[in-house]
C-alpha cells in the first residue's frame, strides 16, 4: 500500500514533536512494507531534524522542481501578524491563504506517488487537501493536540473541511469528546502516540554528586512554561545545593527566551540553571536525569513525558494540563500539582529529598507506560489504514 504522510508546515532542521511522530511513522510503515513519500512546505532547504528512511520520497511544496518557488512574501506577513492582532481565527487565514499558493504543487505531488491513503498530520494541510483542491484519496486527520486549543480560534471553513475526512485521529480517548464539542463527525478514532524507549532502565534514586532536574521540549512560553520551573526551582534550591536544572528544546521563541535567561538571572540560577538547546541523544539525556518537570498549560500527547517516564523517571506537572493529568498519577508515577510555582516546588522538593521514593515513583512510571509500546500502536495504525483504503 502507498501511504502520503503531510505536514505543509516547516520541517528543515525543525524539532517539533509532530515532527518526531511523521519521522517514526514514516519509519515504522516502512518495516511493515508500505511505500511511503512525505510531503512538507518549507522556505528554507535542507533536510528534517529527525532522520527519515533513505527510500522515502521527500517533496517541499516551496521548492519542488519545475515549480515556482512559492514564498510568504513580507506583505502576507505583515498582514498576518496585524490579523492576528485582531483575530486568531483570522490570522488562521491567512496562513491557509499563503498554504494556498502551494496548492498546484500538491497536485503535483499527489499524481507522482498516487497513494491509497494519505495521513494529514495538521489542520491547514487537511483544509487544503480535502478543501482546496479537494482529493478524492482518503485522508486520516491527526489531531496532535487538546481539541480546545485547536478548534477554539479554528476558522469554520478548517472545520467543514475535516469533516471531509475517513477518519479523524485523536490521542486521548478524552480529547474525542471534546473534539465532538466542534465537529459534528461520527468517525474518530483513539490512536494514542507511540512511545520509543531506549534501551535503559534509570535509576533516579542513585548517588551522584550533582542531581538532575530535566525538562523537554520547545522552550516557549505560552505552551511549556519553562518559566515556572525556574521559579518553583528558585524556591527551593538554597536547600538543595547539589542539584541543577536543564532545559532541552529549540529556543527559537526568541523573546521568550531572552526573558527566561533574566528571570535565571534574576532569581542568581546562572550557576544551577542551563539551556541546552537540541539534542538527538535522548538516552544520555535520561540517564543523567532524577527528576522531570513538566510545567506545560497544554499537550496533545506529549513524547519527552511519555519517554522519560518510559525509562523509570518520576514526573511532575500540573492537573489542569491536558493529556499530562491522563498520563502522570499521582503517588503512582508522579505528582499532579495545582497551578502555580509553589505547588510544583513541593512537589519537587519532595522528590529531591527522598531517593527511595524517586525509585518507587520511576518504578511506577515505567509500569504505566506499556500500553504505549510501539508495537500495540503501529498495530492500530495498520488496521486503521487498512480500513481507510477500502
Amino acid at each position: 500500500m502507498k501511504v502520503l504522510l503531510a505536514n505543509l508546515h516547516k520541517y528543515v532542521g525543525y524539532s517539533g514533536g509532530i515532527e518526531h511522530v511523521l519521522s517514526r511513522m514514516a519509519s515504522a510503515l516502512k518495516d511493515r512494507n508500505y511505500e511511503v513519500s512525505v510531503v512538507m512546505a518549507d522556505e528554507k532547504e535542507g533536510y528534517p531534524f529527525y532522520p527519515l528512511p533513505d527510500d522515502v520520497r521527500l517533496y517541499n511544496l516551496f521548492h519542488m522542481e519545475d515549480m515556482k518557488a512559492i514564498h510568504a512574501g513580507t506583505f502576507d506577513k505583515i498582514m498576518r501578524e496585524v490579523t492576528r492582532a485582531f483575530s486568531k481565527e483570522g490570522a488562521r487565514n491567512r496562513n491557509y491563504e499563503i498554504l494556498l499558493k502551494g496548492k498546484k504543487a500538491l497536485q503535483k505531488v499527489l499524481e507522482e506517488t498516487e497513494p491509497d491513503v494519505i495521513v494529514s498530520f495538521r489542520e491547514p494541510t487537511g483544509r487544503l487537501l480535502l478543501d482546496g483542491i479537494s482529493t478524492k484519496i482518503p485522508v486520516i486527520s491527526m489531531l496532535h493536540n487538546d481539541p480546545d486549543e485547536i478548534f477554539l480560534h479554528s476558522p469554520k471553513e478548517e472545520k467543514n473541511a475535516l469533516k471531509k475526512s475517513r477518519y479523524i485521529q485523536a490521542l486521548m480517548p478524552s480529547f474525542i469528546g471534546k473534539a465532538e464539542k466542534y465537529l459534528d463527525y461520527d468517525h474518530f478514532v483513539y490512536i494514542p502516540n507511540a512511545v520509543n524507549i531506549p534501551d535503559l532502565v534509570a535509576d533516579p534514586g542513585q548517588d551522584r554528586d550533582v542531581h538532575v532536574i530535566t525538562n523537554v521540549g520547545r522552550v516557549t512560553g505560552r505552551t511549556k512554561r519553562q518559566h515556572l520551573l525556574v521559579e518553583a526551582f528558585s524556591l527551593i534550591a538554597k536547600d538543595f545545593p547539589n542539584w541543577k536544572v536543564q532545559i532541552w528544546g529549540d529556543t527559537y521563541d526568541k523573546a521568550y527566551v531572552t526573558a527566561l535567561k533574566s528571570l535565571i538571572k534574576k532569581k542568581g540560577l546562572t550557576d544551577r540553571v542551563f539551556l541546552k538547546g537540541t539534542t538527538k541523544d535522548m538516552k544520555g539525556v535520561w540517564e543523567g536525569t532524577d527528576i522531570f518537570a513538566f510545567p506545560s498549560h497544554h499537550e496533545g500527547f506529549p513524547l519527552a513525558l511519555s519517554e522519560a517516564m518510559g525509562v523509570g523517571i518520576p514526573a511532575v506537572g500540573y492537573k489542569t494540563c491536558s493529556s499530562v493529568n491522563e498520563l502522570i498519577k499521582s503517588d503512582v508515577n508522579g505528582y499532579l500539582v495545582e497551578e502555580g510555582p509553589e505547588p510544583f516546588s513541593k512537589a519537587l522538593a519532595a522528590l529531591m529529598k527522598d531517593e527511595k521514593l524517586r525509585r518507587k515513583l520511576g518504578k511506577g512510571a515505567r509500569e504505566s507506560m506499556e500500553s504505549f509500546h510501539p508495537e500495540v500502536v503501529w498495530n492500530s495504525w495498520d488496521k486503521l489504514l487498512q480500513k481507510a483504503a477500502k
